[in-house]
């Protein structure tokens, strides 16, 4: 594809390159994934309070590894979190570190005998369009299920219930199926009208969509 069509998709989570693929490829838009090196390591997160901080933090960081980036359409990253409602939101940012430490069965004892399951997630893509920084949300809210279920997916996906679904955990389900309901498959269905309209109208003024 033209490099021009091409988001450099900054992560190093294969699941969120997967879904962002399936939500923008099938539109001509080549989503591909920054290559690490020893060079440009992994980005290291801040520690901030919200996904937008974190998000912002790590799309700065991005553009400035990334070389020759205005050869592409778009230098793109993203942050999300799981919010628990009986626990204020907790672990909202600090998710990756939780499940690392506590794993998803480790969520499903802090909530034995709570009658509150009900959770969120949340989702901030960033993306670097000629000089400016852009921001698309997106949340689903849902519940926890009693225990994990399902092998796709990745992160809380198997303990994770949308509402608007049919019962099933987002692991029992397809990518494509997730896609319809996630926080990320709305924060990228929000990108990607805004990248065909940027493309319609090139000489109007864009500004965040968050």
């Amino acid at each position: 594809m033209d490099e021009k069509t091409t988001i450099l998709f900054v992560t190093s989570n294969s699941g969120k390159l997967s879904e962002a693929k399936i939500a923008l490829n099938p539109f001509g838009f080549n989503v591909q994934a920054f290559q690490f090196s020893e060079e440009n390591p992994v980005i290291e997160e801040i520690q901030a309070s919200e996904l937008r901080i974190v998000a912002a933090d790590k799309l700065r960081k991005a553009v400035s590894i990334v070389q020759d980036s205005t050869k592409n359409l778009g230098v793109m990253v993203e942050d999300a979190g799981f919010f628990l409602d009986e626990f204020n939101g907790f672990p909202g940012v600090y998710s990756s570190y939780v499940h690392k430490s506590l794993g998803i069965n480790g969520v499903l004892r802090t909530l034995n005998g709570i009658e509150n399951r009900k959770a969120s997630f949340k989702c901030v893509i960033g993306i670097h369009l000629d000089g400016e920084e852009i921001f698309f949300e997106g949340e689903c809210k849902g519940l926890v299920s009693e225990k994990a279920l399902g092998t796709n997916g990745f992160g809380y996906d198997p303990i994770f219930i949308p509402n608007d679904g049919d019962g099933s955990t987002f692991a029992q389900m397809t990518s494509e199926q997730k896609q319809f309901f996630s926080h990320r498959g709305m924060a990228m269905e929000s990108l990607r009208a805004h990248l065909e309209g940027r493309i319609q109208s090139p000489t109007s003024n864009h500004g965040s969509e968050s």
